[in-house]
């Protein structure tokens, strides 16, 4: 029975004449025909007890409101009743029950009251059933219709963490701010969770008229455009004296108070500058130089880890009082830093240590790395929400190939009900044979093969057909490893399936097919945006041209370190607002978790150029 469909409802008027009861005790036992569900109740804030008005001098159970309904007079008043009952299964976590009676309600005998209350409680159900838009548009244009004061704050906190779901956060915290002026006891800190992942793109680019909500947007807003340490202090003093009435005065207070705001006069820079990984750490050095020259009074000291030991580097951080590192860049030297760190200083690491999810990273560090797990994450992002059917990812049988299929996998949505395989080859003689498996070339092939071999005599004309259940496939490899993947997926892609895009990461992308591929064409792929032709700074195509030998990993690593000084000089604000980004050469940057997040730009490779698909 699918319990939500409102076009299959029945009039209760038809069920009263034959006795309300029997309908009642039916639909009831028919719960246990619905559509299997979560039956476990909601750990969310807004899942609590509801007291509807009127339920409010007694409280009755879901069946004692069902009795009621068997004995009221009119058609409305039966209504009303089971729309009580559906709250009392509700408040007992029993969503099934609730969802039964609420399918089964006549909206058009209800009174208007009622029917915002069947709103509510139909809303309720779609919240603990994951449907985010559906609460949204049931709720929204009955919310402000709410008397009751504890109902009408149920329904924004609804609406509100809808929103926050489907990562709308703005919208999400105007209705928490509207929530907080129903209800004074909503929870500041669920509210400012929210607010600081509101991206700079969901600002309303107008200032909000009501007043609380418009001391947020400024907040945020202020945040935003700070690019320093001193802009923020002083955006955020600003603030206060503006809105010193405002409920969120506390967070900010709290903040100033915890942080010194230190301008950034002086850089220790710790990179490999001789040895075998002295050309990437010159191409580093290099990057932070570009940066440094941006801005004012700022002087870099470059400190050598193949030539001194971290015992001794400390020893000079700490007699020279330094307060802003950058580095190390090689991982074994991140590993030994992090087992010894230096605290009281803001660091960026340009790397990530072996454990990262074993080891604490001290407050004011963070880690950045151009690491192929990041691509490969933001690609399962990116094809769950163009991709229509399911994916599979190709890799070798290696830790990098597994790290990456691993980070591909995790970040695909769990909300998205299309599959993700994995096809694993462990030499280039098994590639054309893990195509051939994962697309079911291989399958349709023995089965034309056991047809003709029944058939005898008889001419069979068949085709191997693909699998009509995939279209986007993802290259967890490098271009080499493309190169040899890429035709056979071509040939085993039939005619009948539906069209399937290749993905892949920064790797197949090389000084040698920066102006396009034939063999890889149409391979969409992420990257730097400034290694992208038509965004590439004056810079960075002096420096490849002054460095006949480097390739485009040389030149995504001066943009790392360009970024790396970007980030350090705005930290306190990027720590401080989650949703805040800056656009750096290595992509739109954040931190998440004390690691450097990079939202990448999307390329096409086609046989003449290489094409922006996505900023």
């Amino acid at each position: 029975m699918n319990v939500l469909s409102q076009d299959k409802a029945v009039s209760l008027a038809t069920y009263a004449k034959q006795g309300f009861i029997i309908f009642a005790i039916g639909l009831l036992a028919s719960c246990a025909q619905s559509p299997d569900r979560n039956n476990e109740p909601s750990t969310s804030p807004v899942d609590q007890a509801i007291v509807t008005p009127a339920n409010q001098g007694e409280t009755l159970s879901a069946q004692q409101w069902i009795e009621r309904a068997r004995n009221e007079g009119n058609e409305a008043s039966q209504q009303m009743a089971l729309v009580e009952a559906s709250f009392a299964y509700q408040n007992q976590g029993d969503y099934q029950r609730s969802a039964a009676v609420l399918s089964q309600l006549d909206v058009g005998a209800m009174r208007a009251a009622d029917q915002r209350l069947y709103a509510l409680a139909l809303a309720r159900w779609y919240y603990h059933s994951g449907e985010w838009q559906r609460v949204i548009d049931k709720l929204e244009p009955v919310v402000n219709q709410l008397t009751d004061r504890d109902l009408k704050h149920t329904a924004l906190l609804l609406i509100a963490n809808a929103h926050q779901q489907q990562r709308q956060f703005w919208l999400a915290l105007s209705y928490l701010d509207e929530a907080y002026q129903t209800d004074s006891d909503t929870q500041l800190e669920s509210i400012w969770l929210v607010a600081r992942q509101v991206p700079r793109n969901q600002l309303p680019e107008r200032r909000p008229d009501r007043i609380s909500l418009a001391g947020w947007w400024r907040l945020i807003e202020s945040t935003h455009r700070s690019q320093s340490a001193g802009q923020l202090q002083q955006s955020l003093d600003r603030w206060l004296t503006s809105y010193n009435q405002h409920y969120a005065r506390s967070i900010v207070e709290r903040f100033l108070s915890d942080n010194e705001f230190k301008a950034i006069n002086e850089v220790a820079v710790l990179l490999p500058l001789s040895g075998s990984y002295r050309l990437q750490g010159e191409a580093v050095r290099d990057g932070i130089i570009a940066s440094a020259a941006q801005l004012d009074n700022v002087h870099v000291r470059f400190y050598d880890t193949e030539a001194e030991d971290l015992t001794s580097l400390q020893s000079q951080l700490l007699e020279q009082q330094q307060h802003f590192v950058i580095g190390p860049l090689l991982k074994k030297h991140v590993n030994a830093w992090m087992q010894q760190p230096m605290l009281g200083v803001t660091q960026v690491y340009l790397n990530q240590p072996d454990s990262a999810d074993d080891i604490i990273v001290p407050s004011g560090h963070v880690t950045f790395a151009l690491d192929s797990e990041t691509e490969a994450a933001q690609a399962a992002n990116y094809i769950g929400e163009t991709a229509k059917l399911g994916s599979i990812i190709f890799a070798a049988k290696s830790s990098a190939g597994t790290k990456m299929v691993n980070a591909f996998k995790s970040s695909w949505s769990t909300e998205n009900d299309r599959e993700v395989e994995s096809s694993w080859y462990s030499s280039t003689e098994e590639m054309q044979a893990a195509v051939e498996h994962a697309l079911g070339v291989a399958a349709s092939a023995e089965r034309i093969r056991n047809v003709k071999i029944a058939a005898g005599k008889i001419i069979v004309d068949a085709q191997e057909r693909s699998r009509s259940d995939v279209d986007a496939l993802y290259i967890a490899g490098n271009l080499e490893q493309a190169r040899l993947l890429k035709p056979f997926i071509d040939v085993n892609l039939s005619p009948f399936a539906p069209p399937a895009d290749v993905y892949a990461s920064s790797a197949i992308h090389r000084v040698t097919n920066q102006n396009g591929d034939n063999d890889l064409r149409g391979i969409v792929f992420t990257e730097a945006p400034i290694l992208l032709a038509s965004q590439r700074s004056f810079a960075i195509g002096t420096w490849l041209k002054q460095h006949n030998n480097a390739d485009l990993n040389d030149a995504r690593l001066v943009a790392m370190g360009h970024d790396s000084l970007t980030v350090l000089e705005q930290i306190d604000s990027l720590r401080w607002m989650r949703g805040k980004s800056i656009d750096g050469m290595t992509g739109s940057l954040s931190i998440h978790l004390n690691n450097i997040h990079r939202e990448m730009s999307w390329a096409k490779l086609t046989p003449s150029e290489v094409k922006i698909v996505k900023p």
